[in-house]
């Protein structure tokens, strides 16, 4: 691993404790660092503008950033709905299959639950490394994008 791939790796390990989730007041996604107050309520401190400042929100919708980036260069969270294309990776002498799936949280590890058969793929398959994180894309999340849990 060169410096270079070694300063971005520890650049996403920041980003890992990032969350983002829909504000109370209008509907809107926010990121930033989660809080919690005494009376149940959860907040977001924003990590743009007014460092001062914290938002309500809906804890129902809830985030947390997994250090990764899809292949457009777009931080990958839970709950996200990925697409991994298929490709063959001709260094292991191995193709990979396509599939949809939703990032999720399960048994102390991120994994990936597809949406054809339930099969869940640990994300340690696609650590930055590797070459299947080339392939992943985010192309919603669970709760903007109800549909694509239906396409397949």
């Amino acid at each position: 691993m060169s410096i270079g791939e070694f300063a971005k790796e520890i650049e996403n390990m920041e980003d890992r404790f990032l969350f983002k989730a829909k504000r109370i007041d209008n509907g809107e996604w926010i990121i930033g660092f989660l809080t919690f107050h005494k009376t149940g309520k959860a907040f977001i401190k924003p990590i743009f503008g007014d460092a001062r400042s914290s938002e309500e929100i809906d804890k129902t919708t809830i985030c947390q950033c997994i250090g990764l980036n899809d292949k457009n260069g777009n931080l990958i969270w839970e709950n996200d709905v990925i697409k991994k294309e298929s490709y063959i990776d001709y260094d292991a002498f191995s193709n990979s299959e396509e599939y949809i799936g939703i990032v999720k949280f399960t048994d102390c590890a991120w994994v990936v639950e597809t949406i054809i058969g339930k099969c869940t793929r640990p994300i340690f398959e696609a650590v930055s490394y590797s070459e299947d994180v080339k392939h992943l894309e985010v192309i919603g999340t669970v709760f903007d994008n109800k549909e694509l849990l239906e396409r397949e």
